[in-house]
């Protein structure tokens, strides 16, 4: 297997939180004030996916003239209680196992705090991770490479058997400036592809199987 060392994302890669992060950004919405029939939970969700959170605080602040630390701290608030319910992408827990099967590492890198790590374990998934950076590292965000970097002196990567995979434009292009390969997990098929991933998938097992014929 070429690829030894797997860098992973957290939101929408590994644990599907999606339909919380909307769910809580809809009802934000309306405690900001905004009609509930005006807002269209596929369009958040595509704006999450297709962009980032912030896109869509960007978008939607605008779009409804609501204030935005307002949108935030509300969203922040109903979101935080809802990451218990959510649950892993299937595959994700083959694909971690084999991977450290077979001699090689995980390590997480997400935008978002410790209770990212704090979901895993209570997946039962933190014990495959040898490393991860969260928001409270206080790192710049992807798709600057700093955190990966960071993590590849730590624990002594060879970035040629490295791979950031992730959901996003923004996940493989911080693999890519950090001088290793990209995967983009795309499972509904709503990313127009403009960071040039080694490989894109709409299931982990895929991914898996790539990997393993590398």
């Amino acid at each position: 297997m070429r690829y030894q060392q797997l860098f992973w994302d957290f939101d929408g890669t590994l644990v599907n939180t999606y339909p919380g992060m909307v769910q809580a950004f809809g009802d934000a919405l309306i405690a900001c004030g905004v009609n509930d029939f005006e807002i269209d939970e596929e369009e958040i969700y595509r704006t999450m996916r297709q962009h980032s959170l912030g896109r869509a605080y960007q978008r939607f602040t605008a779009e409804f003239q609501v204030d935005r630390d307002r949108l935030t701290k509300i969203y922040e608030q109903l979101a935080a209680p809802l990451l218990a319910q959510t649950e892993a992408f299937a595959g994700a827990a083959d694909l971690l196992a084999a991977v450290t099967a077979a001699g090689g590492r995980n390590f997480l890198l997400t935008h978002r705090d410790h209770r990212a790590w704090d979901r895993l374990a209570a997946l039962d998934l933190a014990q495959y991770f040898s490393g991860a950076v969260t928001k409270d590292d206080d790192y710049p965000r992807k798709p600057d490479p700093t955190s990966l970097l960071a993590l590849c002196r730590q624990y002594a990567v060879d970035k040629r058997t490295a791979i950031m995979i992730g959901d996003r434009n923004l996940d493989v292009a911080a693999g890519h400036r950090a001088g290793m390969a990209g995967a983009l997990f795309d499972p509904e098929h709503l990313i127009v592809d403009e960071s040039q991933p080694e490989v894109r998938v709409t299931r982990l097992a895929d991914l898996q199987a790539w990997l393993a014929a590398k």
